[in-house]
């Protein structure tokens, strides 16, 4: 009890100094909420996604089988069932494996309007390789994944509650996916996300038998549960043999291919690690920032205090007492600038969730939990240990003989505490221009993605999606028909100058791809062993304006005509080089499959993204290769945002029960491919800003101290006939030396980083010299700024009254 209420004295003395200095509080809370805001936010996010522990059983053992075909264009790309097949078979370190056909489309009907669902269909087994359990219902029984037993489903949270309202009783109650009933068995749970939180709806998956003979079809996601005590080497050493087997078995099959297993934490976030990591890095920098200004503040009011200090000391106070007490006193700014930063983080939250890219894996775990919470107390406690203990120890040392002689002195506080603070700014500027390089080459390399041509016009563009039912157009040519005649009513409207329809639409994520054989070519030669697969109806290339560069597009007539192709400028290259390619025939290189007489010649694209140009594109008459998801592209003459309800009542007028999807303009799609760069960038450059700000208070807050301790000095040098602009030097060059110092540290750290940050460039190199120089020049001026005001106070030291203070 003495010990608890010596601390409530020392903390009760701490809101009186508050109150006594609220401009000193003020400064020091801010900074500490500042800190612990943007921490806490940060980590919460890279915590969420990063970090936290998938919502499965035993998630640690829980692995993704991926293909691997580098000889075939395809570092990585789904599984074969007849692979997997043989994986089930022969393993020694999978407890079960799973599989997913992660890309299936759903209309539901007869719930309100008509939607389409983004669902999967999976092996019966999928939930219990998991380890989940449903809110309501249950799961696929054994057998529901045969022909004949399919038509049942299981309903996402999200779903479960948009389109049911929450109505437990929809668990046994028929709904119709795409013409076809289904009963619902289950509703999973509101934190299950496979494969990612997009998907609504799951439905057994029914294996073609073909599949396991042919070997050909590599669309499938499988995951796997270890056995207990395997590590993911050993896996991926026995899949490595196997695969091996497998080769040697069906050599005109499987010939280059390979296996990777990876952890499924790991591949999920894969794409988003290194950036998230970079900006948890940039928090921490701009948080050493505002600790180094509050050990300043701190340092300076312990200093000012010497004297009292001192005195308790030599009542008898050892230094333990007397930090436990500076450490106390600063309690209560910690407690207030802590809860504020929470707020601020949780404020800072719920602004940026909603902005994050849609393709952000696990964004729904971003939350200010417990972990994260714990994370930010543990930041507290660090603060208080490096601000609070630190500047007690200075203020400690000495007699209080020679603090009394240094206070009636008005003498430094010595050179040594003087290098202690000039080490703090050298790390504050160091951190600075770190974050200022980063944020400068991320900006720089945004730029650079603006700058790319993406190969088509997106201006003017209006893009929705269709998932077009094969119950209601079962034929090939029904869904033909079908399209031809959306297209038909959209053309009509006003202000549409053309329209058309595409399998995938570039820049939207999605692909579909494969080789192809050039009759007469080596395509392997020319690599052409993964290439982009797109059907399209005549208008497309006119309405994304993709130039023609020699032949023709595709016509009506080519519906009942001998099977034609157009291939990109980059497959003509490659396959033919400067010799004549219409009339040249190619073809998907599978059984029965047709030679395609090349009639025409386009523009190369970029389908990914705007900074990979990884594959080129084949072209399919929509006629002749018809598919049932497609993207409808409109070029207006006006703001095709403007005229989207009637291009959505021209479909609805042809079918009224077809869905449509992910509409927005091209321009949209566009930048949405961007998102997570600019996204990064903005961030970034926000630390960055910060982070200037704070250094240029620490700069000149340690200029202006070391002005004031040397009042006398300046003074009786301008009494001995020193000039004014000599004194401004003699700051100027104080400030010099430390920025000289911290450009050092951040240009070592600039240089550190570059590994890692070029994995997040695009265009410019991770130590270009533009964001280097323009780093340290911005930086340089605020610190000039920072130098100016102490300098001139300086210089207009009156030497009279300095000598008679003397």
């Amino acid at each position: 009890m003495p010990r608890l209420g010596v601390l409530a004295q020392d903390v009760r003395f701490g809101v009186r100094l508050m109150r006594r200095s609220p401009g000193f509080a003020a400064a020091a809370i801010l900074t500490i909420a500042l800190g612990i805001g943007a921490t806490t936010a940060m980590f919460g996010v890279v915590y969420g996604v990063v970090l936290k522990p998938l919502p499965y059983g035993d998630p640690d053992r829980l692995v993704d089988i991926w293909t691997t075909a580098p000889s075939r264009g395809l570092p990585r790309a789904y599984v074969g069932m007849a692979n997997v097949a043989d994986f089930r078979a022969g393993n020694h370190v999978f407890e079960a494996i799973a599989v997913v056909r992660p890309i299936a489309n759903f209309n539901l009907l007869g719930v309100g309007d008509p939607e389409r669902l983004n669902g999967a269909r999976v092996s019966a087994n999928l939930f219990s390789v998991l380890r989940v359990t449903p809110l309501a219902g249950r799961t696929f029984a054994e057998h529901e994944d045969e022909q004949g037993r399919e038509r049942v489903a299981i309903l996402s949270y999200g779903l479960w509650r948009r389109r049911f309202g929450g109505d437990a009783a929809i668990v046994g109650r028929t709904i119709s996916l795409s013409g076809e009933p289904h009963v619902v068995v289950g509703v999973m749970r509101a934190d299950f996300a496979y494969p990612s939180r997009e998907y609504d709806i799951y439905t057994p998956l029914v294996v073609d038998p073909l599949d396991l003979i042919e070997r050909f079809n590599y669309s499938f996601l499988a995951v796997a549960r270890l056995m207990p005590g395997v590590t993911v080497a050993r896996a991926q050493a026995e899949a490595s043999l196997l695969a091996a087997q497998m080769e040697r078995d069906h050599p005109a099959q499987n010939a280059g291919i390979g296996v990777d297993v990876v952890p499924m934490l790991a591949d999920a976030v894969s794409a988003v690690r290194t950036s998230l990591f970079v900006l948890l890095a940039a928090v921490a920098a701009m948080l050493l920032i505002a600790c180094a200004n509050l050990a300043n503040l701190l340092l300076a009011r312990a200093l000012v205090r010497q004297h009292e200090l001192s005195m308790r000391a030599a009542l008898g106070a050892g230094r333990g007492r007397l930090i436990g007490q500076s450490v106390a006193e600063l309690v209560p700014m910690l407690v207030a600038g802590g809860v504020l930063g929470l707020a601020a983080a949780s404020a800072s939250l719920a602004v940026v969730v909603p902005m994050l890219p849609s393709d952000l894996p696990r964004g729904e775990n971003i939350a200010l939990d417990w972990p994260v919470l714990s994370v930010a107390a543990a930041t507290l406690a660090v603060i208080a240990a490096f601000v609070g203990v630190w500047p007690a120890i200075e203020a400690s040392r000495g007699s209080l003989t020679e603090s009394r002689g240094e206070l009636s002195r008005g003498g430094t506080s010595g050179p040594r505490r003087a290098r202690l603070r000039d080490a703090i700014v050298v790390a504050q500027i160091g951190a600075t221009l770190w974050l200022v390089v980063s944020a400068m080459l991320l900006a720089r390399s945004l730029a650079e993605v603006r700058h790319v041509h993406p190969g088509f016009s997106a201006d003017h563009v209006y893009s929705l999606h269709l998932a077009m039912p094969r119950v209601k157009y079962p034929r090939d040519r029904d869904i033909a028909a079908y399209g031809d005649r959306i297209l038909d009513r959209v053309r009509a409207l006003p202000d549409v100058v053309s329209a058309g329809l595409v399998n995938r639409l570039p820049l939207a994520g999605g692909a579909q791809t494969g080789p192809i054989e050039v009759e007469g070519v080596d395509s392997t030669a020319v690599g052409l062993r993964n290439v982009d697969y797109r059907s399209v109806t005549p208008d497309y290339f006119a309405t994304l304006r993709i130039p023609l560069v020699s032949g023709r597009v595709f016509t009506a007539a080519d519906a009942a005509a001998s099977r034609v192709a157009i291939v990109d400028e980059r497959i003509a290259k490659a396959a033919f080089g400067d010799a004549t390619v219409i009339g040249r025939r190619v073809r998907i290189p599978i059984a029965d499959q047709p030679w395609l007489t090349v009639v025409g010649v386009v523009g190369h694209i970029r389908h990914d993204r705007l900074e990979d140009d990884v594959r080129p594109q084949i072209y399919f008459s929509y006629a002749q290769r018809t598919q049932d998801r497609m993207a409808l592209v409109v070029r207006t003459r006006t703001d095709p945002a403007a005229i989207a309800g009637s291009i959505v009542a021209a479909i609805r007028a042809v079918d009224a029960e077809q869905p449509v999807y992910d509409a927005r303009t091209l321009d949209a799609v566009v930048d949405r491919s961007i998102a997570q760069r600019r996204l990064q960038t903005t961030l970034l450059g926000g630390f960055a800003a910060i982070a200037v700000l704070l250094a240029s208070i620490g700069v000149y807050g340690v200029i202006a101290y070391g002005v004031g301790q040397r009042r006398r000095e300046f003074g009786i040098r301008l009494a001995l006939g020193a000039r004014r602009s000599e004194i401004v030097m003699v700051v100027a060059r104080r400030g010099a030396l430390l920025f000289a110092a911290g450009a050092g540290v951040g240009l070592a750290a600039a240089a550190a980083s570059a590994r890692v940050l070029r994995t997040l460039l695009f265009g410019v190199s991770a130590f270009d010299g533009v964001s280097v120089a323009t780093a340290i020049v911005v930086l340089f001026a605020v610190a000039v700024a920072a130098c100016g005001v102490p300098a001139r106070r300086a210089a207009g030291v009156d030497p009279a009254v300095a000598l008679r203070a003397e």
